[in-house]
C-alpha cells in the first residue's frame, strides 16, 4: 500500500493512505490545490528547486493550521 507524507495542523509530517487535496511551499508559507496551473509552471520551469520546499496537506484546514 502506497503511503503519503503529509503535514499535520501542528506542522508535523505524519504518513497517509490518502493523498493530500493541498501543496504548499515551506519556505515561502504559501498553499494551494494540488492541481494549480501556477505552481505546475513553477516547477516544470525551475526543476528540482520547488519541490526540495514542496509540502503536502490532506485538506485547506490543515493547510491554514499548519501555518
Amino acid at each position: 500500500m502506497k503511503m503519503y507524507k503529509l503535514l499535520g495542523a501542528d506542522g508535523k509530517e505524519y504518513l497517509s493512505e490518502t493523498l493530500g487535496t493541498f501543496g504548499g511551499n515551506s519556505k515561502l508559507k504559501i498553499y494551494r490545490r494540488l492541481d494549480c496551473p501556477s505552481a505546475l509552471s513553477i516547477i516544470r520551469r525551475f526543476p528540482g528547486n520547488y519541490e526540495k520546499s514542496r509540502v503536502f496537506f490532506a485538506d485547506e484546514k490543515i493547510a491554514l493550521a499548519a501555518g
